[in-house]
This record gives structure tokens, C-alpha cells and sequence, in this order.
């Protein structure tokens, strides 16, 4: 409904407590079904980066087959353990926290972040087991239900952080993935970035922020680009994605420029399968002689980093670590996401980024600012509590 742009808060509660509802009235085969084709229908997206990687395309059907098998397997699994629902319910949100081979981006939270309910594992815990009291036990036990159905709901109140007092540009380019690492085109896109950012110096922006290798090269080692940016920084600050290359080893990386200084945040959490194979050493660099001709992982970062612009603390995160936790250690206000999800279009998979952006931003009440070459760019806010969503709508 989100690809749509539909976020009633009462049809994402009614489809949400249905879906569990039915979930939890099935038996061991629909189990596996449902997981099945959750797993294909939520990320189908994830087959189509094949397409950019020589002769990979064959994988494709694979891939989609490949990840329903495994989200099925996984809803199986509690209905293997136990007869008893309310074990069924525990293992399966508990289960939901696995991230196979480090892919996080299924959890039961996410089909409630457009309702009125709570955004950890509690809230999925407490709406489970007011489902299940209804389904399984007698009239007694309904005021116990609705107990839980209450506690399910998020009466948190936080203020949101507040944003900077300077201006922000957010540039959104849509380079198609094949043209992106194209020599001819890399010139005409350093071009086009000078003239984004001249264009933000003259509407007096104070910050602007570029998509994921905006730059798509090794910036650190090309003097000529980075002196120019250098000298735009005296009059803006600057973020932008690109590559670094350092003793031998390969970052996927923001820059950051300010005030004639340059500095680096290479990415802490890699994409599995496509900028490092999470798999033991003497595996991964066969697969990556068989299928990515010989390429080498991409290293990461031992901790994330802040990059301050007036005093103001910015958090930077590169695409798919910004739905990590190890990004909001710290607690950090302000988070800078520079995304290039050229690699799925056409495809559900902005929205699905930017819902699980903003799943992350209202758990740790932080503020996004999102760069992306494709789709989905903007300012991302925490969402408002139940106490405000239900004051909203009925209260006048």
C-alpha cells in the first residue's frame, strides 16, 4: 500500500492484524507458504541487481526462488518446535530478528509503522498474544486480550530532534545503473555534481548532500576533482558518496568537505552478496573468481562517523547501513543517507528503503536527510506516537 502512496493508519491496523490473524490460524504448510511469498514479494527487487553483472542474468529466477525458500523455511521452524501458539508466536518474532547472511530488512515491525502500534518486538509480542487469546481461549479471557491489544500500542512521547538551523540541499540524480560506470558518462557526472552544487552556493545553502558514488571513482586519488571541491567548500559544505582506495583496500565511502578540509566515512555494514560475500575467506574468493571476475570485497569501517558542520553533529551512513543498529550507537541526532538504488528500478525497493529508513529513524528518534541516484530522496522524520495519531484524528 506504501508503493501506492496509501498510509491510512486504519487499513495498514485492519491488514495488519488480519494478516497475523490468518498467519496464526494456519496450519505447518501455510507456514512455509506464507513465509514463501513474503520473502519473494518483499524482495523479488533484490534478483535484478544480476543484470549489471556480466552474464548473471540466469540467476535472477534463482535468486527469487532462493530467498522464498529461505524466509519459508523460517516461518516453518516455530511450528516444527511446538504445538502450543503462544511458543509458535515467541519463536516466530524471535526467528524474524535472524538476518540471513547479514540482510536484515524483514522484521514484523515494519507492517506496523503505519499504525498506531509500537515499533520493537514487544509491541509485535503483545498484538500476537491478543490475537491468539481471542482465537484460543474462552469469554474469560478476553479482557486479558484487550489488555494486551492496549500494551500493543506505542504511547511514547518523545520530542523529535530539532533540525539544523542552516539550510539543506538534497540532490535525487537518476543515473541508470548501466550508464553509471560507463568512462563517457563518469565526465559528464563530475560535470553535472560541479553544477548541483553551484546551484546550492547560489540559493545559500549551507549543506548539500549527493547521492552514493555520485563520484563514481576512486576520489581520494584524484587530486584535480577533490582540489575543485576543496575550493567549493569555502563557500558550502559538501557531502558526497564515492570510492576510496587505501593499502590496497577498497571503501565504499561519503566525503565530506568544509571549510578547505576533507574528510572520509567508509561504509561500516557491507550489502551481503554484492560488496562482500559473507562467507569464510577461501569461499567468498572463489565465488568472486566464478561470478564477479576475480573482484575483491569491499572493506569496512571499524566504527561509524560524525561529520560537523557549525557545530552540528551529522551522522553518515552509506545505503544499507542506514537500516543497521550499529549506525544509532552513540545516539546521534542528525543522520546524512547517500543511497544508489539504480541497481532495482523499476522496482518496490525505494519504498521498501525508505520504510525501513523510517522505521530506524522513529526508533531512535533521529532525523534522516536521504541522497539517493534513482528514487526516494528527502528529509526523513520519526513518526508520532499513538497519543498524537489518535488526538489527531479524533480529537476534535
Amino acid at each position: 500500500m506504501a508503493h501506492f502512496g496509501i498510509t491510512s493508519y486504519f487499513l495498514h491496523s485492519v491488514f495488519a492484524c488480519a494478516g497475523l490473524w490468518l498467519l496464526f490460524k494456519s496450519e505447518r504448510t501455510g507456514y512455509f507458504f506464507t513465509g514463501f511469498f513474503v520473502g519473494i514479494l518483499w524482495f523479488y527487487w533484490i534478483s535484478l541487481s544480476f543484470r549489471y553483472y556480466g552474464d548473471l542474468a540466469w540467476l535472477m529466477p534463482v535468486v527469487i526462488i532462493g530467498i522464498g525458500v529461505i524466509y519459508g523455511i523460517l516461518f516453518l521452524i516455530p511450528s516444527l518446535l511446538t504445538n502450543s501458539p503462544y511458543l509458535h508466536a515467541i519463536a516466530l518474532v524471535l526467528l524474524s530478528q535472524i538476518a540471513p547472511f547479514g540482510f536484515n530488512w524483514f522484521n514484523f515491525e515494519l507492517i506496523l509503522y503505519y499504525t498506531p502500534f509500537g515499533l520493537t518486538s514487544i509491541h509485535v509480542l503483545f498484538l500476537i498474544i491478543s490475537i491468539l487469546l481471542v482465537q484460543h481461549t474462552r469469554k474469560g479471557y478476553y479482557f486479558l486480550a484487550l489488555i494486551c491489544f492496549i500494551a500493543a500500542f506505542d504511547f511514547s512521547n518523545k520530542e523529535p530532534p530539532k533540525m539544523p538551523d542552516f539550510d539543506i540541499k538534497i540532490v535525487q540524480t537518476r543515473i541508470s545503473q548501466d550508464k553509471k560506470w560507463q568512462n563517457e558518462t563518469i565526465v559528464e557526472q563530475v560535470r553535472e555534481n560541479f553544477k548541483n552544487i553551484e546551484t546550492a552556493i547560489a540559493e545559500k545553502k549551507r549543506l548539500v548532500i549527493m547521492p552514493e558514488t555520485a563520484f563514481a571513482l576512486y576520489l581520494n586519488k584524484n587530486d584535480i576533482i577533490v582540489n575543485k571541491l576543496l575550493e567549493y567548500s569555502q563557500d558550502i559544505a559538501i557531502i558526497a558518496g564515492a570510492l576510496g582506495y587505501e593499502d590496497g583496500k577498497y571503501y565504499n565511502s561519503a566525503y565530506f568537505f568544509d571549510k578547505g578540509i576533507m574528510q572520509r566515512a567508509d561504509k561500516v555494514a557491507l550489502v551481503p552478496f554484492a560488496e562482500k560475500i559473507p562467507l569464510p575467506n577461501f569461499i567468498s574468493y572463489y565465488i568472486n573468481r566464478l561470478f564477479f571476475e576475480g573482484a575483491s570485497d569491499f572493506t569496512e569501517a571499524p566504527h561509524a562517523s560524525d561529520f560537523t558542520v557549525d557545530g552540528v553533529k551529522i551522522r553518515s551512513a552509506v545505503c544499507f547501513e542506514g537500516s543497521t543498529n550499529m549506525l544509532y550507537e552513540g545516539e546521534p541526532q542528525l543522520l546524512s543517507v547517500v543511497s544508489n538504488n539504480a541497481w532495482f528500478l523499476p522496482s518496490t525497493e525505494p519504498v521498501m528503503q525508505n520504510l525501513m529508513l523510517s522505521l530506524y529513524a522513529s526508533k531512535n528518534n533521529v532525523i534522516i536527510f536521504h541522497s539517493v541516484n534513482g528514487e526516494g530522496s528527502g528529509v526523513i522524520v520519526p513518526r508520532k506516537s499513538a497519543l498524537k495519531i489518535i488526538s489527531e484524528h479524533f480529537g476534535q
